[in-house]
């Protein structure tokens, strides 16, 4: 999977979930946040939609789904098993571990199978397995989850960089005066100024 252009990774980087007022509930909620000079144009939002979109069709389609997809799947299936041998196989022993794997692999999409196993002929899915052999049906359809979530997750960063919105930042002058606000009132409520009088923070000396 290629990656992210620079502007978009930056972005996605800089996210953060920050507590936000919002005005139409009149509550503060959790939401992605972007500083405001980095908030997407709309021909950027409009750039990253479209990628999302095509990420989302990887999803499917699936055996579970689709014939094509069944027939794809067991092609890719087929041809590793004929590639690679079991520890212990028979005519009889390879038709049920074919059904096995279509049954592990019926909900997953036929590009995330074969990325799987091209993974496992390079011998690159991990240290825990043996590629001398055939993967499991449970084994394989793991690997395949992996290509899926990969993609996914990307499609998942980039709809939260859409709901980005602008974090919401104060000049210095405004907390100033919001620090001899809170001040005064304590101050008015309990006859002390635990920020100092003039909102500074300093320490105010008992009269």
């Amino acid at each position: 999977m290629p990656s992210l252009p620079a502007w978009v990774a930056s972005r996605v980087v800089s996210l953060k979930d920050e507590m936000q007022w919002e005005a139409a509930s009149g509550k503060y909620r959790m939401t992605p946040t972007l500083s405001a000079n980095l908030i997407l144009s709309q021909e950027e939002r409009d750039v990253i939609a479209e990628h999302v979109a095509d990420l989302e069709r990887f999803r499917g389609p699936t055996p579970a789904d689709e014939v094509g997809a069944e027939k794809a799947t067991l092609v890719v299936v087929t041809r590793m098993m004929l590639a690679l041998p079991a520890a212990r196989q028979n005519e009889a022993s390879a038709e049920a571990r074919g059904e096995a794997y279509m049954v592990a692999l019926d909900d997953l999409p036929t590009w995330a199978v074969a990325a799987a196993v091209r993974r496992w002929y390079r011998g690159d899915a991990g240290d825990k397995y043996d590629y001398h052999w055939c993967p499991a049906p449970a084994e394989l359809r793991e690997l395949a989850r992996i290509e899926l979530w990969r993609v996914m997750e990307r499609a998942n960063k980039l709809k939260k960089l859409l709901r980005a919105e602008p974090l919401l930042e104060f000049s210095e002058e405004h907390c100033h005066a919001m620090r001899v606000r809170l001040s005064n009132l304590i101050q008015e409520t309990f006859g002390i100024s635990p920020v100092g009088t003039d909102g500074s923070g300093g320490k105010v000396s008992a009269s």
